[in-house]
Order: C-alpha cells, then structure tokens, then sequence
C-alpha cells in the first residue's frame, strides 16, 4: 500500500496554479488519470482472501467500492464522490495491468452521490449498470456532481490526501463544467427482478428486493466466490441513513435483509455500502437494528408520544455506534412510516 503523503499549502498552491487552464485530454481516460504500471495503487485498498478482489472502505471518502479482476476484465462497484473518479479509474487500471486494453464495466448499487459521484470520469469507459429507478435519480444530480467536483481539491487538501489525489481531483474540477447526463448515468437499467452478467470467467448476480434503504438498491454477489456488496443496505458498525427523498422504509429493509441471508452462509465475505468488511454478522446487524427500531419507535407511538419527544430517545441497540449525528433522522423516519 502507499502511504498517503501530505499536501501542504504551498504545494497544493503551487499545484493549483499548474493546472489553470489545463483540460481533460483523449482517450484513454486511465492513461492521463495518471496510470504508472510501477506504481501502487493511489487509494487505499485492502485484498480479500478471495483471489482478484480489491476493497477500499475509507468512511471520509463515499461508500465502499469493490474492484475484482478476472480473465483480462475488470469490474468496479460504486464511484465515490465525484473528485475521486479519477483515481478509481486509475486504480482499476493498475489492478488490471492493463492501462491499453482495460475492459471495465461498472455497477452502482443506488444513486446517492457518494456511490455515483465519480461516475462522469468512468461512465463514457465502461459498460455501466445501475437499477432502472437509479438511472432516472443519477441524470438529476448532474449539477451537484459538478459541485462536488470543484470542491474536490480543497476536500482532499483538508484530509491531508496524496499528491496523486490531488492531481486528479484538479483534472475533474477542470472538466466538470463540460459533463453531461451521458456521462453520469449507466447504460444498462437492471429491472426489478435483477440481473446476471459475466465479467471474465466470473458470474455476478444483481438482485433487487424491493424498496429499503431506496427505491433502486442492488445487492451484487459473486455465487462462485461467496462475496456479496450490500451497497447501502448495510451499515456495519454505524447508525444507517434514512433518505424519505428516496422512499426509504424500515419495513421494507428488513424485507431486504432477510433476502440477503438467504444469500448467505458462515462462509460468505459481507462488503457494507459503509464499515468495515465482515461476514454476515453484519447484516445480522443490521437487522436486528431496523427491527429493535420499529418496535421501539412503535411502543412510543401507542403511548402517545409525539415524534419530537421520540426523536431525543436512544435505545441500548444505538450505543456505541458511529454517524451518530444521523441517529435522530433514522428514528423519525420510522415515526413517520409507522404514523
């Protein structure tokens, strides 16, 4: 791994001023993203014990995204805020070794912009799959996308991120103002009952469930390998995060749930939208969470609480959690949903 090595102000200054007037150059993209076949990658990754498959869960920089290699293909899951495609784009090109000929396609596991941020660097590259309601939530983010992105190289000066970063968050900031809702939204829609593709000699099924965390959540697994990436259907560790723009719902997350430990065994290695990596203890967790919720927020209702009264309290199951600041949103969601 690299260390990340510190940007101070002058040189990110100084930096700053190089790239003035700089533009994105042709195809392709991961050669000028800053593909070097010597180098490490530019994130941080951690490998699974399953051979090809690369996980990056850095909670400061979007969801956790999962590369996998197979038979001269790559695939990459979810993008991150929009300052990091780059280096997503980058990285998949040296874990493939192949910055010439990389055959990447792409999932994203649902619309929210720190899962599809990068998707404007990568998206024109990539066969790209999202499910049907997340391409329609993706197009209308295009502007936000380009904020992110010319915020982008303060963000990772703040976060003392690597040169490497650095420079590619300056190259996206560049070239936002000329991103479009092409280059943003995936091209394949995944219908309601999933999909199977190959990448490689590797079988992945996308399965939808039905409304939960949004109204577009994938599950991606890897049936040969018995590998499953949650996207945000699993927040290991952490209080989840409830989004009512999104048609969120308790009731229906838990229906998600169980379908995923139908997935599951002892065995299988969980990758959490947000946390760290586990087995399925996490999405027992998970569970057991949304459930412990609704009875809660539920004995509360029929006492005669008012959501604002609810809303302060805090149950043994919450203790010890991290995003705590979104603890009160997840308990007035499922007021509102049980009223």
């Amino acid at each position: 791994m690299t260390t990340q090595t510190a940007i101070d102000r002058r040189n990110f200054l100084a930096l700053m001023s190089a790239a003035a007037g700089t533009a994105m150059l042709a195809t392709p993209a991961w050669a000028q993203f800053g593909f070097n076949g010597d180098a490490d990658p530019i994130l941080v990754w951690d490998t699974l014990n399953r051979a090809g498959f690369h996980v990056t869960a850095d909670q400061s920089s979007g969801g956790n995204c999962l590369i996998m290699t197979s038979d001269n293909q790559t695939l990459l899951i979810d993008t991150k805020f929009a300052h990091l495609g780059g280096a997503l784009l980058a990285d998949a090109a040296t874990f493939a070794g192949s910055p010439d000929k990389l055959d990447l396609t792409l999932i994203n596991t649902h619309h929210h912009g720190d899962h599809t941020g990068g998707n404007a660097l990568i998206v024109p590259h990539a066969t790209s799959y999202a499910h049907k309601n997340a391409v329609k939530r993706i197009k209308t983010q295009l502007d936000t996308y380009k904020q992110s992105a010319k915020s982008g190289p303060a963000q990772i000066n703040r976060t003392k991120g690597s040169e490497a970063q650095l420079k590619l968050a300056m190259k996206a900031a560049d070239a936002s103002d000329s991103w479009t809702r092409a280059d943003i939204a995936p091209k394949n829609r995944v219908p309601n009952e999933g999909m199977s593709i190959a990448v490689g000699s590797t079988k992945i099924d996308m399965h939808h469930f039905g409304r939960g965390h949004t109204d577009n959540d994938l599950i991606v697994h890897f049936p040969e390998h018995n590998i499953i990436h949650t996207g945000d259907l699993v927040f290991a560790g952490l209080h989840p995060f409830f989004d009512p723009t999104a048609r969120v719902t308790a009731i229906g997350w838990i229906k998600s749930l169980n379908k995923i430990l139908e997935l599951c065994d002892k065995d299988t290695i969980v990758i959490p939208g947000h946390g760290q990596v586990g087995s399925t203890q996490a999405v027992q967790n998970q569970l057991d969470y949304m459930t412990q919720l609704i009875e809660h927020v539920q004995t509360e209702l029929d006492n005669g609480k008012a959501k604002a009264e609810i809303k302060a309290m805090s149950w043994d199951f919450m203790d010890g959690l991290g995003f705590e600041s979104i603890r009160e949103r997840a308990i007035i969601a499922v007021c509102v949903e049980l009223e």
